[in-house]
């Protein structure tokens, strides 16, 4: 009879067991591994490793459409309006979503340049389906000194990404416009 040694015994039990492993995942294309160190004859090293790629879960397909909107007309303060100093007025514009997006969290009206007139320069954009109207209104405060003002605000997506018209507010600021007005 012959005698196996210690360590080829090992090593054929570890070849045996992964091997048995490796028949078990063949429908998964051989994604186990097995890793075994080198043997010497003073001392047997094995390591079995068996790794399985995770199952790759198919993330669910974004359906892709299109941001726009178009201005429609501005409901309160006209362009070229005069106003009087320091005077709170509420500017409304209302606008069309003429994309295939719906608007809803995450859409914006962002203060880009000029004069804001208020100190909140980021606000919510009011929900619309496609082809539906909104109505944005950021409440702002004439400046102090007369003179001629405009700001310009624009709509942004929840990826910060900018569509639309640009919608702006120009108006004089003029001190006593009543009485101006009355002569």
């Amino acid at each position: 009879m012959c005698e196996v040694r210690p360590n080829t015994r090992i090593i054929s039990m570890i070849c045996v067991l992964s091997l048995a492993l490796n028949g078990c995942n063949q429908d998964n294309d051989n994604n186990g591994q097995l890793l075994v160190d080198n043997a010497t004859s003073a001392q047997v090293a094995s390591t079995l490793v068996i790794t399985k790629n995770p199952t790759a879960t198919p993330s669910p397909t974004k359906e892709s459409c299109e941001n726009d909107a178009t201005f429609v007309t501005d409901l309160t303060i006209p362009d070229f309006s005069k106003l009087e100093p320091d005077t709170r007025i509420s500017k409304l514009w209302q606008i069309r979503n003429a994309g295939t997006c719906p608007w809803g969290p995450g859409y914006s009206v962002v203060f880009k340049e000029g004069h804001a007139m208020t100190a909140k320069l980021q606000h919510a954009l009011y929900p619309a389906k496609p082809n539906a109207n909104a109505i944005i209104q950021i409440d702002m405060t004439t400046p102090s000194s007369p003179g001629d003002y405009q700001g310009y605000w624009l709509l942004y997506d929840p990826d910060g990404i900018m569509f639309g018209h640009k919608l702006f507010i120009k108006i004089t600021v003029e001190e006593d416009i009543a009485t101006s007005s009355s002569e």
